[in-house]
């Protein structure tokens, strides 16, 4: 099955977790608006990762923004409930 891209949506080329967050982390300081990410080719932990670090990230730069993410389970809401990241919102 071949991949589709919303062009509403930033997607990391690196499956690894530090390499993608300073992708996406470039991308955020383009951005003016509301960072809409996805990351459904990641597995769960590392996909964990990256958001934990971008939420803080995001936060400590602008802390009216939100961080809008895309991943392949729901299951993940109940792993980043467990942490006071306020400006993470699944779509």
């Amino acid at each position: 099955m071949e991949r589709t891209f919303d062009k509403n949506f930033i997607y990391p080329y690196s499956s690894n977790p530090i390499k993608a967050m300073n992708e996406l982390k470039k991308m955020i300081k383009k951005s003016e608006q509301d960072i809409q990410v996805d990351l459904s080719e990641m597995n769960v932990i590392d996909a964990i990762k990256v958001l934990v670090m971008l939420s803080s990230y995001l936060y400590q730069k602008t802390p009216d923004k939100k961080l809008k993410f895309r991943f392949y389970s729901s299951d993940i809401k109940n792993v980043l409930t467990t942490f006071s990241l306020n400006n993470l919102v699944m779509v």
